[in-house]
Protein backbone atom coordinates (compact mmCIF):
# COMPACT_ATOMS: atom_id res chain seq x y z
CA UNK A 1 0.00 0.00 0.00
CA UNK A 2 1.48 3.35 -1.08
CA UNK A 3 1.11 5.94 1.68
CA UNK A 4 3.62 7.29 4.16
CA UNK A 5 3.04 7.22 7.93
CA UNK A 6 2.30 10.96 8.10
CA UNK A 7 -0.58 10.62 5.64
CA UNK A 8 1.27 12.08 2.65
CA UNK A 9 0.11 10.81 -0.71
CA UNK A 10 2.49 8.63 -2.71
CA UNK A 11 3.81 8.00 -5.28
CA UNK A 12 4.23 11.63 -6.33
CA UNK A 13 4.83 12.74 -9.93
CA UNK A 14 4.38 16.43 -10.63
CA UNK A 15 2.05 17.17 -13.54
CA UNK A 16 -0.27 20.13 -14.19
CA UNK A 17 -3.16 18.94 -16.33
CA UNK A 18 -4.12 22.55 -17.10
CA UNK A 19 -0.82 24.33 -17.69
CA UNK A 20 1.94 21.73 -18.20
CA UNK A 21 4.17 23.21 -20.95
CA UNK A 22 4.41 19.89 -22.80
CA UNK A 23 0.65 19.55 -22.68
CA UNK A 24 0.14 23.01 -24.16
CA UNK A 25 2.63 22.21 -26.92
CA UNK A 26 0.96 18.89 -27.85
CA UNK A 27 -1.50 17.37 -25.39
CA UNK A 28 -1.49 13.87 -26.90
CA UNK A 29 2.29 13.68 -27.12
CA UNK A 30 2.54 14.77 -23.49
CA UNK A 31 0.02 12.20 -22.22
CA UNK A 32 1.83 9.52 -24.22
CA UNK A 33 5.10 10.59 -22.59
CA UNK A 34 3.40 10.44 -19.20
CA UNK A 35 2.13 6.95 -19.99
CA UNK A 36 5.74 5.82 -20.52
CA UNK A 37 7.41 7.68 -17.67
CA UNK A 38 5.02 8.15 -14.73
CA UNK A 39 3.64 5.56 -12.26
CA UNK A 40 0.32 3.86 -13.12
CA UNK A 41 -1.41 5.94 -10.44
CA UNK A 42 0.19 9.01 -8.92
CA UNK A 43 -0.36 12.12 -6.83
CA UNK A 44 0.49 15.58 -8.12
CA UNK A 45 0.55 18.73 -5.99
CA UNK A 46 -0.60 20.92 -8.91
CA UNK A 47 -4.03 22.58 -8.75
CA UNK A 48 -4.49 21.93 -5.04
CA UNK A 49 -3.31 18.32 -5.27
CA UNK A 50 -5.06 15.32 -6.84
CA UNK A 51 -4.56 11.77 -8.11
CA UNK A 52 -3.98 10.94 -11.78
CA UNK A 53 -4.82 7.61 -13.44
CA UNK A 54 -2.05 6.76 -15.88
CA UNK A 55 -3.35 3.55 -17.48
CA UNK A 56 -6.43 2.81 -19.53
CA UNK A 57 -7.82 0.17 -17.14
CA UNK A 58 -7.53 2.53 -14.14
CA UNK A 59 -9.17 5.43 -15.98
CA UNK A 60 -11.96 3.13 -17.14
CA UNK A 61 -12.42 1.75 -13.62
CA UNK A 62 -12.79 5.22 -12.13
CA UNK A 63 -15.47 6.42 -14.57
CA UNK A 64 -17.37 3.13 -14.22
CA UNK A 65 -17.66 3.25 -10.42
CA UNK A 66 -19.68 6.37 -9.56
CA UNK A 67 -20.48 4.99 -6.10
CA UNK A 68 -16.84 5.73 -5.16
CA UNK A 69 -15.72 8.23 -7.81
CA UNK A 70 -18.49 10.81 -7.92
CA UNK A 71 -19.41 13.27 -10.68
CA UNK A 72 -20.99 15.74 -8.28
CA UNK A 73 -17.90 17.97 -8.44
CA UNK A 74 -16.51 17.98 -11.98
CA UNK A 75 -13.57 20.29 -11.47
CA UNK A 76 -10.01 20.17 -10.16
CA UNK A 77 -9.43 22.03 -7.96
CA UNK A 78 -12.95 21.37 -6.62
CA UNK A 79 -15.41 24.22 -7.21
CA UNK A 80 -18.57 23.61 -5.18
CA UNK A 81 -20.15 26.69 -6.81
CA UNK A 82 -19.78 25.29 -10.34
CA UNK A 83 -23.15 25.49 -12.18
CA UNK A 84 -24.81 22.09 -12.02
CA UNK A 85 -25.20 20.24 -15.32
CA UNK A 86 -27.95 17.60 -15.39
CA UNK A 87 -27.44 14.65 -15.78
CA UNK A 88 -23.63 14.86 -16.07
CA UNK A 89 -23.13 15.98 -12.45
CA UNK A 90 -25.53 13.46 -10.93
CA UNK A 91 -24.68 10.03 -9.51
CA UNK A 92 -27.01 7.02 -9.31
CA UNK A 93 -29.84 6.74 -8.51
CA UNK A 94 -30.64 10.44 -9.25
CA UNK A 95 -28.89 10.26 -12.62
CA UNK A 96 -30.99 7.50 -14.21
CA UNK A 97 -34.45 9.13 -14.71
CA UNK A 98 -32.96 12.23 -16.38
CA UNK A 99 -30.85 10.15 -18.74
CA UNK A 100 -33.83 7.93 -19.60
CA UNK A 101 -35.83 11.06 -20.39
CA UNK A 102 -33.12 12.52 -22.66
CA UNK A 103 -31.94 9.37 -24.41
CA UNK A 104 -34.76 9.11 -27.02
CA UNK A 105 -33.89 12.57 -28.37
CA UNK A 106 -30.41 11.37 -29.35
CA UNK A 107 -31.07 7.89 -30.71
CA UNK A 108 -30.13 7.25 -34.34
CA UNK A 109 -33.72 7.39 -35.59
CA UNK A 110 -34.31 10.68 -33.78
CA UNK A 111 -31.37 12.49 -35.37
CA UNK A 112 -31.74 10.93 -38.85
CA UNK A 113 -33.95 13.82 -40.10
CA UNK A 114 -31.04 16.19 -39.38
CA UNK A 115 -28.70 14.45 -41.82
CA UNK A 116 -29.55 16.50 -44.92
CA UNK A 117 -29.28 19.75 -42.95
CA UNK A 118 -25.81 18.73 -41.73
CA UNK A 119 -24.85 17.96 -45.34
CA UNK A 120 -26.09 21.40 -46.43
CA UNK A 121 -24.27 23.26 -43.63
CA UNK A 122 -21.07 21.35 -44.35
CA UNK A 123 -21.24 22.13 -48.07
CA UNK A 124 -21.90 25.81 -47.33
CA UNK A 125 -18.92 26.03 -44.97
CA UNK A 126 -16.55 24.33 -47.40
CA UNK A 127 -17.76 26.48 -50.30
CA UNK A 128 -16.52 29.55 -48.41
CA UNK A 129 -12.95 28.26 -48.10
CA UNK A 130 -12.24 25.88 -50.99
CA UNK A 131 -11.30 28.51 -53.59
CA UNK A 132 -8.91 30.23 -51.16
CA UNK A 133 -6.61 27.21 -51.05
CA UNK A 134 -6.00 27.61 -47.33
CA UNK A 135 -7.75 28.38 -44.04
CA UNK A 136 -7.33 28.46 -40.30
CA UNK A 137 -9.42 25.35 -39.92
CA UNK A 138 -10.58 25.69 -36.30
CA UNK A 139 -12.17 29.11 -36.77
CA UNK A 140 -13.31 28.68 -40.39
CA UNK A 141 -14.85 25.21 -40.20
CA UNK A 142 -14.50 23.15 -37.02
CA UNK A 143 -15.96 25.74 -34.65
CA UNK A 144 -18.86 26.56 -36.98
CA UNK A 145 -20.51 23.28 -37.98
CA UNK A 146 -21.36 22.08 -34.43
CA UNK A 147 -22.82 25.49 -33.53
CA UNK A 148 -25.20 25.37 -36.48
CA UNK A 149 -26.26 21.80 -35.68
CA UNK A 150 -26.83 22.59 -32.00
CA UNK A 151 -28.80 25.78 -32.68
CA UNK A 152 -31.15 24.12 -35.15
CA UNK A 153 -31.62 20.96 -33.08
CA UNK A 154 -32.20 22.76 -29.81
CA UNK A 155 -34.37 25.55 -31.21
CA UNK A 156 -32.26 28.72 -31.26
CA UNK A 157 -32.99 31.18 -34.10
CA UNK A 158 -30.31 30.83 -36.77
CA UNK A 159 -30.05 34.60 -37.24
CA UNK A 160 -28.15 34.62 -33.93
CA UNK A 161 -25.47 32.29 -35.35
CA UNK A 162 -22.55 34.73 -35.36
CA UNK A 163 -23.35 36.01 -31.86
CA UNK A 164 -23.67 32.48 -30.55
CA UNK A 165 -20.49 31.29 -32.23
CA UNK A 166 -18.61 34.23 -30.68
CA UNK A 167 -19.94 33.21 -27.25
CA UNK A 168 -18.81 29.62 -27.79
CA UNK A 169 -15.30 30.55 -28.95
CA UNK A 170 -14.87 33.08 -26.13
CA UNK A 171 -16.17 30.72 -23.43
CA UNK A 172 -13.71 27.99 -24.37
CA UNK A 173 -10.77 30.35 -24.90
CA UNK A 174 -7.95 29.02 -22.70
CA UNK A 175 -6.84 32.57 -21.93
CA UNK A 176 -10.21 33.68 -20.60
CA UNK A 177 -10.05 34.58 -16.91
CA UNK A 178 -12.46 32.88 -14.47
CA UNK A 179 -14.31 36.19 -14.23
CA UNK A 180 -14.62 36.48 -18.01
CA UNK A 181 -15.77 32.88 -18.32
CA UNK A 182 -18.32 33.39 -15.56
CA UNK A 183 -19.70 36.44 -17.37
CA UNK A 184 -19.89 34.52 -20.64
CA UNK A 185 -21.62 31.67 -18.80
CA UNK A 186 -24.20 34.12 -17.48
CA UNK A 187 -24.77 35.44 -21.00
CA UNK A 188 -25.29 31.90 -22.29
CA UNK A 189 -27.69 31.17 -19.44
CA UNK A 190 -29.55 34.37 -20.37
CA UNK A 191 -30.04 33.09 -23.92
CA UNK A 192 -31.20 29.73 -22.56
CA UNK A 193 -33.65 31.35 -20.15
CA UNK A 194 -35.14 33.46 -22.94
CA UNK A 195 -35.58 30.45 -25.23
CA UNK A 196 -37.06 28.24 -22.50
CA UNK A 197 -39.55 30.92 -21.49
CA UNK A 198 -40.57 31.40 -25.13
CA UNK A 199 -41.12 27.68 -25.65
CA UNK A 200 -43.00 27.26 -22.37
CA UNK A 201 -45.43 29.88 -23.67
CA UNK A 202 -45.44 28.70 -27.28
CA UNK A 203 -43.96 25.23 -28.01
CA UNK A 204 -42.43 24.46 -31.41
CA UNK A 205 -41.08 21.38 -33.16
CA UNK A 206 -37.63 21.48 -31.55
CA UNK A 207 -35.76 19.62 -28.83
CA UNK A 208 -36.19 22.16 -26.04
CA UNK A 209 -39.97 22.17 -26.53
CA UNK A 210 -39.97 18.38 -26.34
CA UNK A 211 -37.81 18.40 -23.21
CA UNK A 212 -40.12 20.96 -21.57
CA UNK A 213 -43.07 18.65 -22.31
CA UNK A 214 -41.24 15.62 -20.85
CA UNK A 215 -41.57 14.23 -17.35
CA UNK A 216 -39.06 12.86 -14.87
CA UNK A 217 -40.41 10.43 -12.26
CA UNK A 218 -43.92 11.44 -13.31
CA UNK A 219 -43.50 15.19 -12.77
CA UNK A 220 -42.75 18.21 -14.95
CA UNK A 221 -39.20 19.55 -15.01
CA UNK A 222 -38.60 22.68 -12.94
CA UNK A 223 -37.22 25.77 -14.67
CA UNK A 224 -33.80 25.43 -13.00
CA UNK A 225 -33.61 21.79 -14.18
CA UNK A 226 -34.36 22.88 -17.76
CA UNK A 227 -31.62 25.52 -17.49
CA UNK A 228 -29.16 22.95 -16.15
CA UNK A 229 -29.92 20.49 -18.96
CA UNK A 230 -29.65 23.26 -21.55
CA UNK A 231 -26.27 24.41 -20.24
CA UNK A 232 -24.93 20.86 -20.48
CA UNK A 233 -26.21 20.55 -24.05
CA UNK A 234 -24.40 23.78 -24.89
CA UNK A 235 -21.07 22.60 -23.45
CA UNK A 236 -21.25 19.02 -24.69
CA UNK A 237 -22.66 19.73 -28.13
CA UNK A 238 -20.34 22.46 -29.32
CA UNK A 239 -16.79 22.03 -28.10
CA UNK A 240 -16.45 18.26 -28.41
CA UNK A 241 -17.18 17.89 -32.15
CA UNK A 242 -14.92 20.87 -32.86
CA UNK A 243 -12.07 19.18 -30.99
CA UNK A 244 -12.55 15.77 -32.59
CA UNK A 245 -12.58 17.37 -36.03
CA UNK A 246 -9.50 19.52 -35.38
CA UNK A 247 -7.32 16.75 -33.92
CA UNK A 248 -8.43 14.38 -36.67
CA UNK A 249 -7.56 16.83 -39.43
CA UNK A 250 -4.19 17.59 -37.86
CA UNK A 251 -3.31 13.89 -38.11
CA UNK A 252 -4.64 13.54 -41.66
CA UNK A 253 -2.57 16.53 -42.81
CA UNK A 254 0.52 14.39 -42.12
CA UNK A 255 -0.81 10.99 -43.25
CA UNK A 256 -0.84 10.90 -47.06
CA UNK A 257 -1.59 7.17 -47.21
CA UNK A 258 -4.70 7.50 -45.06
CA UNK A 259 -5.87 10.54 -47.02
CA UNK A 260 -5.53 8.59 -50.26
CA UNK A 261 -7.47 5.70 -48.74
CA UNK A 262 -10.34 8.03 -47.84
CA UNK A 263 -10.30 9.60 -51.33
CA UNK A 264 -10.25 6.23 -53.11
CA UNK A 265 -12.73 4.47 -50.83
CA UNK A 266 -15.21 6.76 -49.02
CA UNK A 267 -16.74 3.66 -47.42
CA UNK A 268 -13.75 3.61 -45.05
CA UNK A 269 -14.68 7.02 -43.59
CA UNK A 270 -16.78 5.78 -40.61
CA UNK A 271 -13.85 3.56 -39.53
CA UNK A 272 -11.44 6.42 -40.16
CA UNK A 273 -13.46 8.67 -37.86
CA UNK A 274 -13.63 6.02 -35.17
CA UNK A 275 -9.89 5.37 -35.30
CA UNK A 276 -9.03 9.07 -35.12
CA UNK A 277 -11.28 9.45 -32.07
CA UNK A 278 -9.55 6.46 -30.48
CA UNK A 279 -6.07 7.84 -31.09
CA UNK A 280 -6.89 11.46 -30.28
CA UNK A 281 -9.52 11.36 -27.53
CA UNK A 282 -9.36 14.62 -25.61
CA UNK A 283 -11.30 14.38 -22.32
CA UNK A 284 -9.58 14.01 -18.94
CA UNK A 285 -12.49 13.71 -16.58
CA UNK A 286 -12.25 14.74 -12.90
CA UNK A 287 -13.98 12.72 -10.20
CA UNK A 288 -14.48 13.31 -6.46
CA UNK A 289 -13.62 10.40 -4.15
CA UNK A 290 -16.47 9.74 -1.71
CA UNK A 291 -14.88 7.10 0.53
CA UNK A 292 -11.47 5.76 1.48
CA UNK A 293 -10.51 3.14 -1.07
CA UNK A 294 -7.50 1.21 -2.28
CA UNK A 295 -6.86 1.38 -6.02
CA UNK A 296 -3.97 -0.46 -7.68
CA UNK A 297 -2.25 -0.82 -4.32
CA UNK A 298 -2.53 2.90 -3.53
CA UNK A 299 -4.63 4.25 -0.65
CA UNK A 300 -6.99 7.03 -1.72
CA UNK A 301 -8.77 9.23 0.81
CA UNK A 302 -12.38 10.42 0.83
CA UNK A 303 -12.41 14.07 -0.24
CA UNK A 304 -9.49 13.67 -2.67
CA UNK A 305 -9.96 14.33 -6.37
CA UNK A 306 -8.80 12.05 -9.18
CA UNK A 307 -8.27 12.68 -12.89
CA UNK A 308 -9.14 9.97 -15.42
CA UNK A 309 -7.57 10.84 -18.83
CA UNK A 310 -9.77 8.98 -21.30
CA UNK A 311 -7.26 8.86 -24.20
CA UNK A 312 -5.44 6.20 -22.17
CA UNK A 313 -8.33 3.76 -22.62
CA UNK A 314 -7.85 3.71 -26.40
CA UNK A 315 -4.07 3.51 -25.91
CA UNK A 316 -4.25 0.29 -23.89
CA UNK A 317 -2.22 -2.37 -25.74
CA UNK A 318 -4.56 -5.12 -24.54
CA UNK A 319 -7.55 -3.39 -26.16
CA UNK A 320 -5.80 -2.12 -29.29
CA UNK A 321 -2.53 -3.67 -30.50
CA UNK A 322 0.07 -1.07 -31.51
CA UNK A 323 -2.10 1.74 -30.14
CA UNK A 324 0.28 4.52 -31.22
CA UNK A 325 -0.41 3.68 -34.87
CA UNK A 326 -3.46 4.99 -36.72
CA UNK A 327 -5.00 2.19 -38.79
CA UNK A 328 -8.41 1.72 -40.39
CA UNK A 329 -7.79 -2.01 -40.66
CA UNK A 330 -8.39 -2.82 -36.99
CA UNK A 331 -11.01 -5.44 -36.25
CA UNK A 332 -12.30 -3.30 -33.37
CA UNK A 333 -11.88 0.34 -32.36
CA UNK A 334 -11.99 0.22 -28.57
CA UNK A 335 -11.84 3.59 -26.85
CA UNK A 336 -13.58 5.96 -24.45
CA UNK A 337 -13.61 9.13 -26.56
CA UNK A 338 -17.36 9.36 -25.85
CA UNK A 339 -16.90 8.42 -22.21
CA UNK A 340 -17.55 5.12 -20.50
CA UNK A 341 -20.15 3.81 -18.08
CA UNK A 342 -23.30 5.67 -17.07
CA UNK A 343 -22.04 9.01 -18.38
CA UNK A 344 -21.27 7.83 -21.92
CA UNK A 345 -22.06 10.77 -24.21
CA UNK A 346 -25.74 10.94 -25.16
CA UNK A 347 -24.86 12.71 -28.40
CA UNK A 348 -22.42 10.14 -29.76
CA UNK A 349 -24.65 9.22 -32.75
CA UNK A 350 -25.00 12.88 -33.70
CA UNK A 351 -21.24 13.47 -33.33
CA UNK A 352 -20.48 10.45 -35.53
CA UNK A 353 -22.94 11.73 -38.13
CA UNK A 354 -21.45 15.24 -38.19
CA UNK A 355 -17.88 13.98 -38.46
CA UNK A 356 -18.60 11.36 -41.14
CA UNK A 357 -20.50 13.89 -43.27
CA UNK A 358 -17.67 16.39 -42.89
CA UNK A 359 -14.91 13.93 -43.86
CA UNK A 360 -16.87 12.73 -46.91
CA UNK A 361 -17.44 16.30 -48.09
CA UNK A 362 -13.83 17.31 -47.47
CA UNK A 363 -12.25 14.40 -49.32
CA UNK A 364 -14.65 14.62 -52.26
CA UNK A 365 -14.24 18.40 -52.67
CA UNK A 366 -10.72 19.15 -51.41
CA UNK A 367 -8.80 15.86 -51.44
CA UNK A 368 -5.20 16.12 -50.26
CA UNK A 369 -4.06 18.93 -47.98
CA UNK A 370 -1.17 19.84 -45.71
CA UNK A 371 -0.54 21.71 -42.48
CA UNK A 372 1.24 25.07 -42.54
CA UNK A 373 3.18 25.67 -39.34
CA UNK A 374 2.68 29.22 -38.10
CA UNK A 375 3.82 28.81 -34.51
CA UNK A 376 0.39 29.09 -32.86
CA UNK A 377 -0.59 25.41 -33.01
CA UNK A 378 -0.85 25.20 -29.25
CA UNK A 379 -3.25 23.04 -27.28
CA UNK A 380 -5.65 23.93 -24.51
CA UNK A 381 -5.19 21.83 -21.39
CA UNK A 382 -7.75 20.96 -18.75
CA UNK A 383 -10.56 18.46 -18.62
CA UNK A 384 -11.50 19.01 -22.29
CA UNK A 385 -8.38 19.46 -24.39
CA UNK A 386 -8.43 21.34 -27.68
CA UNK A 387 -6.27 22.40 -30.59
CA UNK A 388 -6.35 26.18 -30.69
CA UNK A 389 -5.26 26.74 -34.32
CA UNK A 390 -4.73 24.55 -37.37
CA UNK A 391 -3.57 26.18 -40.61
CA UNK A 392 -4.29 24.01 -43.65
CA UNK A 393 -3.51 24.47 -47.33
CA UNK A 394 -4.43 22.62 -50.53
CA UNK A 395 -4.44 23.01 -54.30
CA UNK A 396 -7.39 25.26 -55.11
Amino acid sequence: MNESHDGARAPVFEFDYIADPGLLADCHARYWELKREAPPLFWTNANGGHWVCNTGPLANHVVRHPEIFSSQILSIPPNPDQPKMIPEMLDPPEHRPYRQMLRPFFESKAIAPLEQRVVDWTDDLLAKVIDKGECEFVSAVASRLPVAVFMELFGFPMEKFEEFRHLVVSFFNARATPEERNQLGQTILGHLAELIQQRMAEPKDDMISQIIASKVDGRDLAFDELMSIGFLMFLAGLDTVTNAMSFGMRHLAHDEQLRQRAIDDPEVIPDLGEELRRRYAFVATPRYITQDVELDGVQLKAGDSILAPLPLVGWDEKLNPEPEEVSVDRQFYRHAAFGSGIHTCLGLHLARMELAIFYRAWFSNVGHFRQIEKGDETCRGGSVMALEHLHLAWEA
